[in-house]
């Protein structure tokens, strides 16, 4: 299968409504545009006549609308007989942020990426041994019966911890 090579032979498709509405980044400037078509490879952008004479070729462009951010670079440039200016851009490169998964345990999200299943791990533990803490207090845990079980849990377990901990040193 050949490659195609000329520029007539892409799809070009009409673009409407809120997606059709942008911001032109070159250098500093935001220029407000209005995409007429997009294609494969780029867009063709009509830009205001006010806004026409900010458009520089020496410095780098990014294409901002509403679901996507491009950086772009010019390919032809054409002014209307109304004043507006036509202008086809190529995409360089898509600088759309993706975004990361959330943690549940966490109201912020410091980081956008998933760190693992520790966070989660330790704030189930913290939770359980806040609750086993609430259930050992000497009104609640007397009032529910769950007193006795627990300290001799623990008494066990703290006993079975030094033991292991001994063992450990001695060898």
């Amino acid at each position: 299968m050949s490659a195609v090579r000329s520029q007539d032979a892409f799809f070009r498709c009409p673009v409407t409504g809120k997606c059709a509405v942008g911001s032109l980044k070159v250098g500093r400037k935001r220029i407000p545009v209005t995409v007429i078509a997009t294609s494969i490879d780029g867009f063709t952008l009509c830009v205001g006549k006010r806004y026409a004479k900010r458009i520089r070729e020496n410095c780098s462009w990014t294409l901002v609308l509403l679901n996507e951010r491009s950086r772009v670079t010019p390919q032809w440039m054409f002014n209307d007989a109304d004043g507006d200016t036509k202008l086809s851009v190529r995409r360089l490169q898509d600088l759309t942020p993706q975004e990361g998964v959330r943690r549940s345990w966490f109201v912020w999200n410091h980081r956008s990426q998933d760190s693992g299943a520790s966070t989660s791990g330790i704030a189930l533990g913290g939770m359980l041994l806040l609750i086993t803490a609430i259930v050992c207090l000497p009104g609640i845990g007397d009032d529910l019966g769950s007193a006795p079980w627990i300290r001799s849990f623990l008494r066990e377990a703290l006993r079975h911890l030094g033991m292991s901990v001994r063992q450990f040193l001695n060898s």
